[in-house]
Parts: C-alpha cells; sequence; structure tokens
C-alpha cells in the first residue's frame, strides 16, 4: 500500500521480517502465510500477494476486510479466509499465520495430542486443540481452508488458544503482535519435535497446569530476544 502512516509502514516491515525469518528457520514453506490486524482500522487487516513467501516486500501487502475481500486487484491467496474468520472471532488477536510446520504435522493425522513438554511451550496450555473438517465437510473434501464456512469452523475450533491444527493439512498460530506469533510459532516446532522424541524414549512427564502458568508468564516476556536473535541470523545468512 502506498502512502501508509508510520503505524501501517512498521506493520508492513514486520510481516517482511516475520516471513523471512519463518523461512529462515524452517517452519514457513512455499505455501505459508502470515497477516497482521491494521493498527488504525481493527475491522481491517494486512496480508501479502499471493506470491512465493521469499519474494514478498511491504510493497506487496494488501489489506481486507474482515470477510477477506480487498480492493486491492492483485491476485490474493485463498486461505485468505483463515486469517479473515478469527480476526473475527477472535478481536484480541494481532496477527495470524497460517503454516505447514514440518515437527508439527504429524500431530495432524495421528491420535496423539500434542501437549507442552518444555517450559517453552508452557504458552499452548494443556493440549493444542484440532480442526476436523470431515465432522462438517465429510472425507471428499481437498482439506484446504478455502472458503468462510470451513474457516469459521477453524476459528471455533481455535478458540481462546493460541494454536490450532487442521487434520491433515497444516497449523494456524494466533497472538497479540507479529514477533509474539514469530516466537510461537518457532517454540511450537520445538516442542512438536521433543515431544515425538520423547514418545520414542520413554513415557513422558508433561507439564502440570501449575507450570503452565507460571512458565508461560516467564518465558512470555522474552519475545523481543528472540525476535531480535533470529533477525541476526537473517542478517548474518545476507537475508536481512
Amino acid at each position: 500500500m502506498k502512502d501508509s502512516s508510520p503505524a501501517r509502514r512498521k506493520v508492513f516491515e514486520e510481516l517482511v521480517t516475520a516471513t523471512k525469518i519463518l523461512l529462515n528457520e524452517g517452519i514457513l514453506d512455499t505455501f505459508g502465510h502470515i497477516s497482521a490486524r491494521d493498527p488504525e482500522d481493527p475491522e481491517s487487516f494486512f496480508l501479502a500477494q499471493k506470491l512465493a513467501p521469499s519474494l514478498i516486500t511491504t510493497a506487496d501487502i494488501q489489506r481486507f476486510n474482515l470477510d477477506g475481500e480487498t480492493s486491492d486487484n492483485r491476485p490474493s491467496y485463498l486461505e485468505r479466509y483463515i486469517h479473515s474468520e478469527i480476526y473475527k472471532a477472535r478481536p484480541d488477536v494481532q496477527c495470524v499465520l497460517h503454516s505447514h510446520s514440518p515437527a508439527v504435522l504429524p500431530y495432524c493425522f495421528t491420535d496423539q495430542p500434542l501437549r507442552p513438554v518444555t517450559h517453552m511451550g508452557a504458552f499452548l496450555g494443556e493440549r493444542v486443540p484440532v480442526y476436523e473438517i470431515r465432522d462438517k465437510q465429510g472425507d471428499a473434501t481437498d482439506l484446504f481452508g478455502g472458503s468462510p464456512s470451513v474457516c469459521r469452523d477453524i476459528a471455533e475450533s481455535l478458540s481462546d488458544r493460541p494454536v490450532v491444527l487442521m487434520a491433515r493439512h497444516g497449523v494456524v498460530n494466533v497472538g497479540t503482535s507479529v514477533r509474539q506469533v514469530v516466537f510461537r510459532a518457532f517454540y511450537l516446532e520445538q516442542e512438536a519435535a521433543a515431544q515425538t522424541a520423547g514418545l520414542r524414549i520413554g513415557t513422558i512427564k508433561y507439564l502440570s497446569p501449575g507450570e503452565i502458568k507460571a512458565a508461560g508468564n516467564l518465558v512470555g516476556a522474552q519475545i523481543d530476544r528472540g525476535w531480535d536473535h533470529w533477525s541476526e541470523r537473517l542478517r548474518q545468512a545476507g537475508l536481512g
């Protein structure tokens, strides 16, 4: 978008940096995308046009309403309704990420719940919910989030949680800022890998409710440290 305010330009820059970080850290693939609510209009959000994520710049950001529609005539992601329906259902959410986070994917197609196993995963709560598209759409869908009705159900499954898995598809992370969502996406990936490794070794002692609350408060204050570290890794890789 042209002629944007400083607040909006900051959001655009963070969306581009977030995309690069998530790619560099192996969380985002060719088909993921991250959005942010408009800081000047809570009834709108920003998401890049339909591009390979490694190509996205601030000039590619489009503005959508909460029905997932835009006046920008450039191509848009079909899964933009994941974003719009969550923003509509969750006024507290300021950023939405959809990815196919590799270590998390097995928990999208098995009966093993994804649960926090270390202090860094305390933000997950007791377990991560799973949206099962077959419950309402049957077993002959494309498993996609390409319609408002399906994405309303995804938002309902998410409820007030920070993460929801899409059965046999991928992951949706939400949060109160772009930086928080990147932090959570990184540690969701790490927790999933750790849980899978733990299941191979023996019986896991998952976090207790008290540990979830106390550790979540402590770790949640470290978001900027993570952002600074991953941004520096981008610069060292010549991508920043």
